[in-house]
Parts: structure tokens; C-alpha cells; sequence
């Protein structure tokens, strides 16, 4: 029997500007989470880890970027075969 209530579409932002991507090709995990407003800027931190399922993820790098920038990274990596995740357990 057909579950009604389960969404099939992706889930909207989440209040907290977070999300995360996988490339398992490459075996890296991005999280892309949003920082605190300056009076100028929204800006959001990359970090990105390797990562080997069921293993502990390992921090790699970093950075910031401004909002705009963060969602044209995250639509070009989906394109080129990122996939969307929910957050490794530690």
C-alpha cells in the first residue's frame, strides 16, 4: 500500500542554510552551511572532507564564500554527479 504522506520531491532549504553533497567517484563529502549575516554580505563555509563509507569522514578544507556564489557551486557540482546527503553520524 502506497505510503501518502511521503514527499517525492527534494526537500526545501533548510532554516539553517545547511546541506550536504556526495561525489562517490571522487570520495569527497561537501558541507555547505550558512554563517552569520555581516552587514554587507550573507555568506556561506564549504567544508569539504574525504570520505570512504562506513569510515569516519576526514576534514580536508575550509573556505567562504558569498551566498550567490555558494548556490552556483551547488547546482554545477549536482550536475556533474554530486548527490545530495543527509550528514554523515560521527
Amino acid at each position: 500500500m502506497p505510503n501518502k504522506n511521503r514527499s517525492y520531491h527534494e526537500p526545501d532549504e533548510k532554516p539553517n542554510g545547511e546541506g550536504w553533497l556526495y561525489s562517490e567517484e571522487q570520495q569527497l563529502l561537501t558541507q555547505f552551511r550558512a554563517e552569520t549575516r555581516t552587514l554587507h554580505a550573507k555568506w556561506v563555509e564549504l567544508r569539504t572532507f574525504t570520505w570512504i563509507p562506513p569510515r569516519n569522514p576526514v576534514p580536508q578544507t575550509t573556505r567562504r564564500m558569498l551566498r550567490h556564489n555558494a548556490l552556483e557551486a551547488w547546482a554545477h557540482m549536482q550536475k556533474t554527479g554530486w548527490v545530495r546527503c543527509r550528514p554523515p553520524v560521527r
